[in-house]
């Protein structure tokens, strides 16, 4: 993997000044997102590549004001795009934060400048994913930093009513992360989760004229929209108790 240690992206802006972008160490992303995303949650995939922004001048990691993080997609192996570089790689944007104290442009500069980063660090990286939730909308800072939108799917969340903790739909259906499976599918069985569904926005930033993406066709850039839906998630509870009495019976 080729790594870029001291490149930095350096932006004047009227309002916030001379900003700095450069690369930061994942244990300070990880710090960053885990404090103020509004997810809280960090996943071992995230952080390949980490991109902070600061003011000019005040650029230690402690005063990082903002961060992209990189990493793998949640499918790292899926076949979703076409390329003649047989190492080439899809890299997913996991998380993003700015501060309250830049303006609404920081994102879009973060996102662009991180970009041309990214390119410089590693010539494999031939495009870049990222899904907005529609709790939030649909992704308009996306279509400002000039990413194709192709298309959305419902992903089904589930609230536990005890801890107000927020968890995807696949903590209760992947069995690879059997400590998670068996946590998070007692909390179903016990009536503790409120289960809603959520509209999701894939974009994809193309770095290489080469790349394509084979699962979905490009679209229009989808209508401002907002929320989430709640649902009754019914599922199979004798299966669910015959695997967790399995897992359980094999700690």
């Amino acid at each position: 993997m080729i790594r870029k240690t001291e490149t930095k992206e350096i932006v004047k802006s009227r309002r916030m000044g001379v900003l700095v972008i450069k690369e930061i160490s994942k244990k300070k992303a990880q710090e960053l997102i885990v404090k103020n995303h509004y997810s809280r949650k960090w996943n071992h995939a995230f952080g390949i590549y980490n991109y902070g922004i600061f003011s000019q001048g005040k650029e230690s990691e402690n005063e990082c004001l903002g961060v992209a993080s990189f990493g793998y997609m949640k499918v790292s192996k899926a076949k979703i795009f076409k390329h003649p570089n047989p190492n080439a790689w899809l890299i997913e944007l996991n998380r993003m934060w700015i501060s309250d104290e830049l303006g609404k442009n920081a994102e879009t500069i973060l996102i662009s400048r991180s970009i041309k980063l990214l390119r410089k660090a590693n010539k494999n990286i031939v495009a870049i994913q990222s899904f907005a939730d529609g709790r939030l909308g649909v992704g308009t800072i996306y279509k400002a930093a000039n990413f194709k939108y192709f298309g959305k799917h419902l992903t089904i969340f589930c609230e536990n009513k005890r801890t107000g903790e927020i968890v995807h739909q696949q903590n209760l259906t992947n069995m690879t992360c059997r400590s998670r499976y068996i946590r998070d599918n007692i909390a179903y069985l016990l009536g503790d989760f409120r289960t809603f569904k959520v509209d999701t926005y894939r974009y994809i930033y193309p770095l290489c004229p080469k790349f394509e993406f084979t699962a979905k066709t490009e679209q229009k850039y989808p209508p401002y929209a907002k929320g989430e839906i709640d649902f009754e998630w019914k599922r199979n509870r004798k299966i669910i108790k015959e695997r967790l009495t399995k897992f359980i019976g094999e700690l």
